[in-house]
């Protein structure tokens, strides 16, 4: 084989691997942040009896165990069982959302869609964002945002086709149909993924459970924690807040829902691009202080017009906050034998902000203080985010903070440009 087709072979692999991720991205955080209109239904109709927070724990429980997984699929990612895990993961997504359709009590819905499908998408998730990075020596961080534009791509088709098919078919058979077609769709991307050589390489190494020790590590994984608290707040109360504050229909609210994801993909694709240019922490830093200042803002709004504003700039910027974490690990931990493991530890945080931070929104609603409690709450959370991130990217010394293994002290990323670029170059590889 000549030396130009090796090239083009390489080049089709990592970017089916990008189609791949991309699938897995949109069978599963695509349904997670579209839990919205399960929500809104659930209020309504089977759980009316229930309160909004508690409803809610069914979605943040399901996001809980997409994030918290990654703790065993990550290090499972970087032994080679990826194949193992996708599998698995495929089969409790399409088993859960089949008992979802038969579910009619609150302690089944919460098993169901809560419990099993969780736990599917959490075997897959990690590690379909993590085989980008193994595929990519270029452009690793625009192929991540662009695999993750996936879940924004499903958080604008779950609603829409939510509110068609419930319509005309029923919840259940709604629920079916989801379940076919994520079965369809991550069957294929269980298909064309395979362990990079990497992993067949560090996998015959012993896995290093001191990792997760790694205070830079833990750090940077609180800082993941507080911005899943916020993070999926306006995805699960937006289409309330159209039908209770503004008076909108239902079917508005719902694509309200799917606006604000498809502005969350233009936010992927543009902040990963700009980032792959310069420290991909640096463009994350300043996707959470816009987040800020939209979640200060967010009780003001009382007209359509304004509420579309909301969900355009702030769905633009949750795309960078989401779709830059794995980059910005990567980044900051260079070592690529562990990857999964650390992403999958700051995944582990992520998992229990996203679990408390819903159901904390739903009760501060059912206060007096109503969504003035929920901004000030957001705000003061992601603003206290952004002075933390800080030690990640102004810090002591100056120096490139590429190495700093599991012994390491904590050290810091550039503050320079240029050396930034140059750490951003090799971290890549």
């Amino acid at each position: 084989m000549s030396r130009k087709e090796q090239v083009l072979n390489q080049d089709w692999l990592a970017w089916s691997h990008v189609f791949a991720s991309f699938l897995t991205c949109l069978c599963t955080l695509g349904l997670s942040n579209s839990f919205g209109v399960f929500q809104t239904y659930y209020e309504h109709n089977i759980l009316n009896s229930h309160s909004a927070s508690s409803i809610s724990w069914i979605g943040t429980t399901q996001g809980f165990l997409l994030s918290v997984v990654a703790l065993i699929s990550g290090p499972l990612y970087d032994r080679g069982y990826i194949k193992s895990l996708m599998y698995v993961g495929t089969f409790l997504s399409v088993v859960g959302l089949l008992a979802t359709s038969f579910a009619d009590q609150y302690s089944w819905t919460f098993l169901s869609f809560g419990v099993i499908v969780g736990l599917g998408c959490g075997a897959i998730y990690v590690p379909g964002l993590a085989i980008v990075q193994d595929y990519f020596t270029e452009h690793a961080v625009f192929a991540t945002g662009l695999s993750s534009s996936g879940s924004s791509i499903g958080g604008i088709i779950y609603p829409v086709l939510f509110r068609r098919l419930l319509g005309s078919t029923g919840f259940a058979w709604t629920c079916r149909i989801f379940a076919l077609m994520n079965g369809v769709l991550l069957l294929a991307a269980c298909l064309i993924m395979k362990p990079h050589k990497r992993i067949e390489e560090s996998a015959e190494k012993p896995f290093n459970w001191r990792t997760f020790f790694d205070s830079k590590l833990l750090l940077f994984g609180s800082c993941g924690l507080f911005m899943d608290i916020g993070i999926d707040v306006p995805f699960y109360f937006i289409p309330t807040f159209a039908l209770r504050e503004l008076n909108l229909s239902s079917e508005v609210a719902d694509f309200l829902l799917a606006a604000m994801n498809g502005s969350s993909l233009l936010g992927r694709l543009s902040l990963n691009l700009i980032a792959g240019y310069t420290m991909p922490v640096w463009v994350w830093q300043f996707s959470i202080l816009a987040s800020c200042v939209l979640l200060f803002c967010w009780f003001t709004v009382q007209s359509l017009a304004g509420i579309v504003t909301f969900i355009v700039f702030y769905g633009f910027f949750v795309g960078g906050l989401i779709s830059l974490v794995p980059p910005s690990v990567h980044s900051t931990f260079p070592e690529s034998d562990v990857f999964g493991a650390r992403l999958g530890l700051v995944e582990g945080f992520q998992g229990v902000g996203f679990l408390i931070g819903p159901p904390i929104a739903g009760a501060i609603l059912e206060t007096e203080a109503k969504y003035l409690g929920v901004s000030l709450f957001l705000g003061t959370i992601y603003f206290a985010l952004f002075m933390v991130v800080g030690v990640f990217t102004w810090g002591r010394g100056g120096t490139s903070s590429s190495r700093g293994g599991p012994d390491g002290d904590l050290e810091l990323l550039v503050v320079s440009p240029s050396a930034g670029a140059r750490s951003e170059a090799t971290s890549r590889g």
